[in-house]
């Protein structure tokens, strides 16, 4: 393929304009002649989005692959140019440290080695005539790309030194963490032992109204409701002294709630926001005083108690409202109880309801997943690949019930200890109660692991095990968030 000065000048427009195309939709709204906020500092150095900036750069080149790819550049997907530019900056800065602080500076030989492959003719061979005419058009441009390569070897001088790279010396890359041959080996194994399943799927989303019904009545006194207005001070004895003045008709509890409370439980005109037992309990400090406010006569005022955000005075403005549990609205009530408060019960309704199907089971999967109305689903041969290596066969976690049981090691561990025609026992996953049976073991996948796949696999693994150190480290100050939505998303 041909490459000429046209190419550098190019690429050299391409970065300009998406420079320039993610640069003017963002100042539109008038930041253009203000110096934004440092996006965060890396061990001292200020990450800013400037022109030149190597952030600035990062975010034009994200900017450039979305268009490339047919993305929109939409307010999401500036965020996560931005995220990505900025994680990238990041890693630049602490190699280019790391590299300056060994002594290591690039040698002109390299740099010229690389420059050369910019300016070839048809035949691909190095052009000094192209180069030539290249310098005498764009002196700034060819010597901004000269700069580009600079930093682009310091950083792959430590990227290699530290993952490897692809210079091989014998049967190994020469620069890099040697990966250990048992971990390789491993690897390579992971999918010679798949399995396929019968799985039983119990949604716990599909609880039965009898049962939140039961539950309800059993637990009746949480689903009172209440009708009260309440006045909330932060110290008691302004809350006595409120109290006090209530009690001897100097001032009327509604004009108390507009010139005292603080509002923290109530509406504007004082009256309580959640009004359900076992609302009001939670906010209570004492849990005993719950008996006393449900105590309460109609306009009858308490004595200030002590509530999470301070003291606060009830009045009852009505009778309680007992629960009726042949209406859809109370038993709706008690379900979003439990699930908010008390998820357990629903979970070890479900868990019991499993138990009894796993021994029901070992008479027949499919008759048991019937008689339980419990979903069956056919899962593929897969290996134990915890978190999905992309080395080996996955699950697949897009099937109901397996939303997320690739890092589910009560799960794996069991598809692993299990061989063929066994059940296991009750299995929670995300949502769901899970009961399998194991409908074929040892099968073999229909094509080996490549070495270079796992070598691949775990120079990755060690690259965005670095990343993740360097975004976590101490180093690090990360404003992104903030700078970004406070000073762009507003202006978009």
């Amino acid at each position: 393929m041909k490459r000429s000065v046209y190419t550098i000048g190019s690429l050299l427009i391409l970065l300009i304009a998406a420079f320039i195309f993610v640069l003017v939709p963002i100042f539109s709204g008038g930041r253009a002649q203000k110096r934004l906020p440092a996006f965060g500092k890396y061990d001292g150095t200020e990450i800013r989005y400037e022109q030149n900036s190597d952030f600035a750069n990062y975010v034009a080149r994200y900017a450039d692959y979305y268009k490339n790819q047919g993305l929109e550049i939409n307010n999401s997907n500036y965020y996560y140019i931005f995220n990505y530019a900025f994680n990238t900056t990041v890693s630049q800065l602490a190699y280019r440290n790391a590299v300056k602080k060994s002594g290591y500076t690039v040698p002109k030989t390299a740099v010229n080695r690389a420059l050369m492959t910019y300016f070839t003719d048809e035949k691909g061979a190095y052009s000094s005539k192209l180069y030539k005419k290249a310098v005498n058009d764009n002196p700034a441009g060819v010597e901004d790309l000269r700069k580009d390569i600079i930093g682009t070897l310091t950083t792959q001088r430590y990227a290699e030194d530290s993952f490897g790279g692809q210079t091989p010396l014998g049967k190994e890359t020469l620069y890099g963490l040697k990966a250990s041959t048992a971990e390789a080996e491993f690897i390579s194994k992971l999918g010679e032992n798949q399995k396929s399943l019968n799985l039983a799927v119990f949604n716990m989303d599909e609880f039965p109204q009898t049962e939140k019904v039961a539950y309800g009545k059993a637990n009746a006194e949480k689903f009172v409701k209440y009708d009260f207005s309440v006045i909330t001070v932060s110290d008691k004895s302004k809350a006595e002294s409120v109290a006090k003045r209530i009690a001897n008709n100097e001032i009327t509890f509604a004009d108390a709630v507009s010139e005292y409370s603080t509002k923290s439980y109530s509406t504007d005109s004082g009256k309580i926001n959640n009004k359900y037992h076992y609302q009001i309990e939670k906010f209570l400090v004492n849990k005993d005083d719950m008996a006393k406010i449900s105590a309460l006569d109609v306009d009858a005022v308490s004595e200030p108690l002590q509530t999470s955000v301070g003291y606060t005075i009830f009045k009852a403005d009505s009778a309680a409202i007992q629960p009726n549990f042949t209406e859809d609205a109370t038993v709706s009530t008690v379900y979003n109880y439990l699930t908010t408060n008390e998820f357990s019960v629903i979970e070890n309704y479900f868990t019991a309801r499993a138990e009894e199907f796993a021994t029901a089971a070992a008479n027949g999967f499919s008759a048991a997943c019937t008689r339980f109305n419990a979903k069956k689903v056919s899962v593929p041969a897969f290996p134990v690949n915890y978190g999905d290596l992309s080395v080996a066969n996955k699950l697949d976690t897009s099937l109901e019930g397996l939303s997320g049981a690739s890092t589910n090691e009560t799960f794996l561990k069991a598809v692993a200890s299990l061989g063929a025609g066994e059940i296991s026992k009750p299995i929670v996953n995300s949502r769901s109660v899970l009961v399998f049976q194991v409908e074929k073991a040892n099968v073999k996948p229909e094509e080996p692991v490549p070495a270079e796949a796992i070598k691949d696999e775990l120079t990755n693994y060690d690259a965005s095990s670095a990343q993740a150190a360097l975004l976590a480290s101490p180093k690090l100050e990360n404003n992104l968030s903030d700078v970004f939505f406070k000073y762009m998303m507003n202006n978009n």
